[in-house]
């Protein structure tokens, strides 16, 4: 018997938002060997590494119902990253979390895709609220959660053993293109 689940496609201005598959080995592993890039993320990786990341984050989405999105970029179809919702076993509570490659950097990806996730989470999931929680030497990504409309509203030690501080994200505007996909499961032999 195989099982297969098809998870939500979000749409925005310059991306499209999917699940995670198996042809994103590459991006993930660009990313996460790359030991400036993955610095806050557990990085660098080995490949073995980057492959169980990459398992994780499509099992996360079965597991869980919700996860990581690969962004895409509409314009060429380029990976360029990944944006998120994450709540791996252990950790406290359920966080907004993103990742891009070097090249895409500074161009509001990571803000437009965040956006529309916490959009999704509010609207779809019924999530009153979103929070992303961030290490302290992680400037860009302090500022992103500020340009997100992010309020700190707390400091606490991570299971990681890594003290972060806590933003709530609330919905800033509406997704303007929508869901493109629902979340209807199937079994099939």
């Amino acid at each position: 018997m195989k099982y297969s689940r098809q998870f939500p496609t979000l749409a925005t201005e310059r991306l499209t938002l999917r699940a995670p598959e198996a042809r994103d080995l590459n991006a993930y592993m660009a990313f996460y060997t790359n030991a400036e890039a993955s610095q806050w993320y557990g990085g660098p990786l080995r490949p073995d590494q980057v492959w169980r990341r990459l398992a994780e984050d499509i099992g996360h989405w079965h597991l869980k119902g919700f996860g990581m999105w690969m962004l895409v970029r509409r314009d060429d179809g380029q990976t360029v990253g990944a944006v998120g919702l994450a709540h791996p076993e252990g950790w406290p509570r359920h966080e907004l979390t993103w990742w891009l490659l070097p090249h895409s950097r500074g161009t509001g990806l990571a803000q437009e895709a965040s956006v529309a996730i916490v959009s999704f989470a509010v609207n779809s999931l019924g999530w009153p609220s979103v929070e992303t929680h961030i290490r302290d030497g992680n400037m860009p990504a302090h500022r992103l959660a500020v340009r997100l409309g992010g309020q700190r509203i707390a400091r606490e030690v991570f299971p990681d053993g890594h003290e972060r501080d806590v933003y709530r994200l609330a919905p800033t505007q509406t997704l303007p293109f929508g869901e493109t996909a629902g979340d209807a499961e199937e079994e099939t032999a």
